[in-house]
């Protein structure tokens, strides 16, 4: 994993009262609060059909066209690429945490 430097500004009343610790940990739950919002959308599509994505994918690709599971595929696979790229940015960060 590569790390990057960045600077921010912030009143000079917060400096004292920040560090940069809590800012990763900002961070942290911002990715935290993303991958459970990707995560609770991909369980919705699980639930109305009874299946994963994967088999909700090979069973709409061996039926007749239906509109509303090929939208409902879109956006579960849009969930489920979105789910998997916060985790991973929420575990990438943890590690960062741990380092320092």
């Amino acid at each position: 994993m590569q790390l990057e430097s960045i600077t921010i500004k912030i009143p000079k009343t917060a400096v004292k009262d920040i560090q940069d610790k809590e800012i990763l940990f900002f961070l942290l739950d911002k990715a935290l609060t993303k991958l459970e919002f990707y995560y609770s959308k991909c369980k919705q599509f699980e639930e109305k059909y009874g299946k994963s994505l994967e088999e909700f994918k090979k069973e709409l690709e061996s039926k007749e066209e239906n509109f509303e599971w090929w939208d409902d595929f879109i956006l579960w696979e849009g969930y489920e690429e979105a789910y998997k790229e916060w985790k991973r940015k929420y575990e990438e960060i943890k590690l960062v945490l741990q380092n320092n």
